[in-house]
């Protein structure tokens, strides 16, 4: 009944929720136990999926401002949380926590806001003015914030930090500039299924050809690079049904940090 109806919103985020925990229960349990490397693979197909549902959520929304606060706030929890968790709990692999999609969606949706804006304003020189320089301000933290980390001064270090907590830039975001294109491509898509599959399908492959190392090029591609596996994802993506489907927002923005938190702490004490 699923299939014959297609995914609505909510099943769709379950289905990306589900596929996140495999990955990060390898990232964050591996030198404590030997966990399998089909559960990273299976991992690759979850960030897409969000990034699809929050692009079409920049159509839907019913206030856009709200829409990045929410994202804002997990994206500045996220960073504080990572920070105390890395220090009172470290892996025993040696990674660090890092996760935070939700700067990836929130620049994603910043630069979606803008177009959208820029399309109502059309006949406002100044207002798409103002919107192609707010569009940017991501690309130009990046530049300050890669400027900042060339210095060792106590006061750059500070600014740094501070950059790095609060504001956000397109270099530093989980998945880096790609998935913004990502997100982006996908919104201008508009919901149609074969522009998004014809997209999606050369995006994936030039995923691919990223890993491309010339002195090995089958391994770098098909075996060290594995983010090639998000393609798998595109059959969900054109189930989408454009329905919503239980309203559980703010389940999704309280599990994502909790699981990882809960996850590393008990990670941390089964290794001691």
């Amino acid at each position: 009944m699923i299939v014959k109806n297609g995914l609505n919103s909510f099943q769709i985020k379950i289905i990306a929720l589900i596929l996140m925990v495999f990955d990060h229960i390898h990232y964050i349990f591996s030198g404590v136990y030997n966990i399998p490397m089909w559960f990273n693979i299976l991992g690759r197909l979850s960030a897409p999926l969000f990034i699809f549902m929050v692009a079409n959520g920049m159509i839907y929304t019913r206030n856009a401002k709200k829409y990045l606060l929410r994202l804002w706030i997990g994206f500045v929890f996220m960073n504080i949380g990572n920070d105390i968790i890395n220090k009172f709990f470290p892996l025993k692999s040696g990674g660090i926590i890092i996760n935070n999609i939700f700067s990836t969606l929130f620049v994603i949706c910043l630069i979606i806001y803008c177009i959208q804006k820029i399309k109502e304003n059309k006949n406002n020189k100044k207002n798409i003015f103002k919107y192609i320089i707010i569009m940017l301000i991501p690309f130009i933290t990046s530049v300050i914030i890669f400027l900042l980390m060339t210095s060792t001064t106590p006061i750059t270090i500070k600014i740094f930090k501070i950059f790095m907590t609060f504001i956000h830039s397109a270099l530093f975001v989980e998945g880096g500039i790609l998935f913004i294109l990502l997100g982006v491509g996908l919104y201008l898509c508009k919901q149609n299924k074969i522009k998004i599959a014809i997209f999606y399908t050369i995006f994936s492959f030039i995923v691919l050809l990223s890993g491309y190392v010339p002195e090995k090029p089958i391994e770098s591609m098909f075996i060290w690079n594995i983010q090639y596996f998000m393609i798998f994802s595109l059959p969900i993506m054109l189930l989408y049904n454009n329905q919503k489907g239980k309203s559980m927002k703010y389940f999704f923005y309280l599990f994502y940090p909790a699981h990882i938190y809960i996850f590393t702490i008990i990670s941390y004490l089964i290794s001691k």
